[in-house]
């Protein structure tokens, strides 16, 4: 259980952050690139959470969005969070790097259950095996 710990952390936080370029985007290209990508504007987010609720799940079930397309975009919006001064775009950028996060874990969380790796995930875990 500890590779498969292992596993899942490198491809949460390692291989996102293995995918950034060598040059920051600037935040002009931070900002077309989450409007591409549909990513509400912070005013919207913050009014309601069953706005951010819904942009994750439309991640979560994008046939277009690939789990690797949906880590590169993370590591692009950590390094726009960066890039970019303006607050209420580096909230933006902030917000949809959780929502690209929780649909990839929903889609691991699905393919656990697809292949029947749930129970004995739990079982491990309860065993104290991280």
């Amino acid at each position: 259980m500890k590779k498969a710990a292992l596993s899942f952390s490198l491809l949460l936080f390692a291989i996102p952050m293995s995918g950034q370029v060598d040059h920051a985007p600037t935040p002009e290209v931070c900002r077309a690139d989450a409007d591409g990508w549909s990513v509400p504007p912070w005013d919207i987010l913050r009014a309601n959470e069953a706005n951010f609720d819904r942009y994750a799940g439309q991640l979560m079930h994008d046939p277009n969005v690939t789990a690797k397309t949906m880590q590169a975009r993370r590591a692009e919006m950590l390094t726009c969070m960066k890039t970019d001064k303006r607050v209420a775009d580096q909230n933006r950028y902030s917000e949809a790097n959780r929502a690209f996060a929780i649909a990839e874990i929903g889609r691991m969380a699905d393919y656990m259950q697809r292949h029947n790796l749930t129970e004995q995930f739990f079982q491990e875990d309860e065993q104290g095996q991280r």
